[in-house]
């Protein structure tokens, strides 16, 4: 039987965050949609890692810029 991951700590959400927004790397895409895509991406990343580290410091269970978090 397959064991449940553990859950990450904060620390380890953000380090994610972070490496997955490297690795889309800065390299635009070649079309008008790759390129909205990749570009609302690495913003979207970007928005978590922010609002994250805010959370972290300011002891709260909401993000700024997350709805619906309930």
């Amino acid at each position: 039987m397959a064991r449940k991951p553990r859950p990450l700590t904060d620390t380890e959400v953000h380090d994610r965050l972070y490496a997955a927004a490297e690795a889309l790397g800065d390299a635009p895409g070649a079309t008008t949609r790759g390129n909205t895509a990749i570009a609302t991406a690495r913003r979207a990343l970007v928005m978590l890692q922010l609002s994250l580290v805010k959370a972290m410091e300011e002891s709260t269970d909401k993000l700024d810029g997350v709805r619906n978090q309930d």
